[in-house]
């Protein structure tokens, strides 16, 4: 049967939002990572991702239709399963993906990764969405609140355009010049074998995109173009982490598969689509860029 695409809830608050525009049209074929249509609220604008590949159905929504309840079906989608004669899907949540601070309320648990569904509409209770139903991932295209002080917002910079800087920056202290190098990944199998990328103090994303802070830009399609992963150096713990990005394509770090943060070693392996890493650090227990370095 046809998959609903159906409004997805931005945030613990929201109960209704504004279909703002359409960025398919009916018939057209998508793909997971592809950003089907923009939701505005009181607060921000956002982009939602399909979460599934197929062939556009019918658009239920008008493009600028105010006060669209939560959960409404808003789309449908002829998927694979569809094509293939199979049942209906189980709900899929989205995620948010802040790139700048809320203007009120309590943070999330975890900053990088928001559920756009109330916890009494996940799978399972009263209120989920009927099976068949797709939530799409979202992500953050503008913040309509106030614009945040300076160093209000750690390691982070607003959504920029092809060309620009990355879209995770590190706020540099007044006495470094440069973006310090924390680490490295070198390419050790897949295409770009033998390549590397800097890891950088603070929050990298990961993904294709040359906006991306760690942009594994050597040919792997299988990797999304933006967020398929982030990498975190903790200047404070001398730590590294992984994470997910909340795409389809699973990262493993060696056999296990990353589906919370997990720490990183030195010379750990992590696969992400076809592409083998191998990890580097440059910082740790042993030196910090916040280590006063003696002259040899």
């Amino acid at each position: 049967m046809p998959i609903q695409i159906v409004m997805p809830t931005l945030s613990p608050t929201m109960d209704k939002g504004k279909l703002a525009k359409w960025r398919v049209k009916e018939g057209q074929q998508v793909k997971p990572g592809d950003v089907i249509c923009e939701v505005e609220t009181d607060k921000a604008t956002i982009e939602v991702e399909a979460v599934d590949a197929g062939r556009m159905g019918r658009l239920l929504v008008a493009e600028g239709t105010v006060d669209v309840k939560v959960n409404t079906p808003i789309a449908m989608l002829e998927g694979e399963s569809t094509s293939r004669g199979g049942g209906g899907l189980a709900t899929r949540m989205g995620a948010v993906r802040p790139l700048s601070s809320p203007r009120s309320g309590p943070p999330p648990q975890n900053p990088g990764i928001v559920p756009t569904a109330r916890p009494g509409e996940m799978l399972g209770s009263g209120g989920a969405a009927p099976a068949g139903t797709v939530i799409g991932r979202a992500r953050l295209k503008g913040d309509h609140g106030p614009a945040p002080q300076a160093g209000s917002v750690q390691g982070v910079a607003p959504t920029v355009s092809l060309g620009q800087q990355a879209r995770t920056q590190y706020i540099l202290p007044q006495d470094v010049e440069s973006d310090p190098v924390a680490g490295w990944l070198v390419v050790v199998k897949g295409p770009g074998r033998g390549g590397f990328r800097p890891i950088f103090a603070g929050m990298n994303s990961v993904g294709r995109d040359p906006s991306q802070r760690i942009s594994l830009s050597f040919g792997d399609e299988s990797i999304s173009r933006e967020e398929h992963a982030f990498i975190t150096y903790d200047e404070e713990q001398r730590s590294f982490y992984l994470q997910h990005g909340g795409k389809p394509n699973i990262i493993r770090l060696g056999a296990t598969p990353v589906l919370t943060a997990m720490e990183i070693k030195a010379n750990d392996i992590i696969r992400i689509g076809r592409t083998t890493l191998r990890f580097i650090p440059c910082c740790g227990p042993r030196f910090a860029w916040s280590d006063e370095i003696q002259d040899a």
